[in-house]
């Protein structure tokens, strides 16, 4: 003879306890929102406990992401200029004990990239000369390798004063040397200075 099994009987929870659940739930809701979700979101402390949980700040941060309100950039960032960026291009041949400067005419704060590369090593100045300078000498020097030399140089350069700035190479070997820089930047014209000779450059708009 086969005992049949019953199943427990499970009771349905009575509405007291429905109640007390969803208070329950509730309550922890609100506990969340106010010590929480409003610090972080929206600034609103009430409780005071954004502060202690360092909350505050995510709000501030959310704020200038997109959709926010965009706060101002530290100094340095960004810097507006009145007029297109110039680009320009210069092959330079130097015999055994010949120099050339190229320089260009920049506004304090204008940017300007850079790289050049030589066929073999050059001793090189990077260098500048303000508009208005406290006596007929002086000169602001950048980089310097007169030296060993070098046969190339990459960079960023932010003009510290309005004048011009660039580069004097010189050939201390005994081969020919070719060469090649390239520039882009906010200058207002180049010139290029060879012995007793000023030559003006052809600077490009960028396109």
């Amino acid at each position: 003879m086969i005992e049949e099994k019953r199943l427990p009987v499970v009771e349905a929870p009575s509405k007291a306890a429905i109640i007390k659940a969803t208070l329950i739930a509730l309550a922890a809701a609100l506990i969340i929102l106010f010590t929480a979700v409003l610090p972080a979101e929206y600034g609103i402390d009430p409780l005071k406990t954004g502060r202690v949980l360092g909350l505050l700040g995510l709000s501030k941060t959310a704020d200038t992401t997109a959709g926010g309100r965009a706060t101002a950039a530290p100094a340095g960032i960004y810097t507006a200029q009145p007029n297109p960026y110039k680009v320009d291009s210069e092959d330079l041949t130097l015999q055994p004990g010949e120099g050339v400067e190229i320089k260009y005419h920049m506004q304090k704060g204008a940017g300007m990239l850079y790289s050049w590369k030589a066929t073999g090593p050059v001793a090189f100045e990077f260098h500048g000369e303000p508009d208005n300078k406290p006596n007929k000498d002086y000169f602001e020097s950048y980089e310097l390798n007169d030296q060993a030399g070098s046969d190339h140089s990459n960079g960023s350069f932010t003009a510290p004063s309005t004048g011009i700035h660039g580069w004097f190479w010189e050939n201390k070997g005994k081969k020919e040397v070719q060469i090649h820089l390239v520039t882009a930047g906010f200058y207002d014209n180049a010139k290029m200075l060879a012995g007793d000779e000023k030559v003006d450059l052809t600077i490009q708009d960028a396109k």
